[in-house]
């Protein structure tokens, strides 16, 4: 039985400069759903790319990369419009953009591209809390760290790295409703930003506590925590070198913070609008439809 469900791993997607000949991998991304109701009995979703805001800085263009049926297939997602305008939304406070993209042309022609339901798929902070994460719970990042191996992005099979590591500081989080990250306790290197990190499930569990049975989206990775050491001279005391590792600690950002700004970016293109009213809005940011063509994907 497969703990983390497959989907997951093809929601999680490769993110790369836009160069001259071949995209320079550098990162990972996610695309997550957000229920905009019914329509001719069917649910229908909005649908935004996920990453962190330090992988699209200084950045016009992004090559995101998604599996086939048989291999895989990039696409160029414009950053800007043709007036310079922004395409994406960032979060004030947190290291997290969202940027709205239309799946079903890729899907029509054949990636495999799922997404994460936001209403099921994932946990904010009070329901992490509600079901029993904490401190020593089991997590996995998903990711494509391309600083160990530039082969874990390739033209055969798109495949994230998946590591396995627990939850190393999260109560604090829970009393102080303005902190934005958590910890883990899982080795994460340069590519592996942007990734999502998502809850082991637990069959198991003390008397009387609270445990949940599936695995869930519970943030993205933002960046591990440094090691520093300062060397100095013994003779003037004046510091001459700094050591930095890795310490094996991430930096994650919230559901709380994705579910924010996606709502963002949800009024950037269309405006604040209700559940199901999407189908009838005319894009303020954009000339097509989010059930037809995509916003940014060309």
């Amino acid at each position: 039985m497969s703990i983390i469900p497959h989907f997951f791993m093809e929601a999680t997607v490769a993110l790369g400069r836009n160069t001259t000949s071949t995209p320079q991998w550098c990162a990972t991304g996610f695309v997550v759903g957000r229920y905009e109701g019914v329509l001719d009995g069917i649910d229908r979703f909005s649908t935004y790319l996920i990453t962190n805001k330090h992988v699209v800085e200084n950045e016009e263009k992004m090559v995101m990369q998604v599996n086939l049926v048989n291999g895989v297939k990039e696409y160029l997602i414009n950053l800007f419009d043709e007036h310079g305008s922004p395409q994406y939304s960032i979060h004030q406070s947190a290291d997290v953009i969202a940027c709205h993209i239309n799946i079903n042309q890729a899907l029509s022609e054949g990636a495999q591209l799922p997404f994460f339901d936001l209403r099921q798929h994932s946990l904010t902070l009070q329901q992490m809390r509600d079901t029993g994460v904490c401190e020593g719970g089991l997590a996995y990042t998903l990711g494509f760290p391309v600083s160990i191996a530039s082969d874990f992005v390739n033209t055969t099979v798109k495949s994230p790295i998946c590591r396995m590591g627990c939850i190393s500081r999260v109560e604090n989080v829970y009393h102080d409703s303005s902190t934005k990250y958590f910890l883990i306790d899982a080795p994460t290197f340069p590519g592996n930003s942007g990734g999502p990190v998502i809850s082991r499930p637990e069959n198991l569990s003390i008397t009387n506590t609270p445990y949940n049975a599936s695995a869930n989206l519970i943030g993205l990775v933002s960046a591990y925590l440094p090691y520093r050491e300062i060397l100095s001279s013994t003779q003037t005391h004046q510091q001459r070198m700094i050591n930095e590792e890795n310490s094996g600690l991430t930096v994650v950002v919230s559901v709380d913070c994705i579910k924010e700004i996606v709502e963002i970016e949800r009024a950037r293109v269309y405006g604040t609008l209700p559940d199901d009213s999407i189908f009838d809005a005319e894009p303020q940011q954009s000339t097509e439809s989010p059930v037809e063509i995509p916003a940014c994907v060309e």
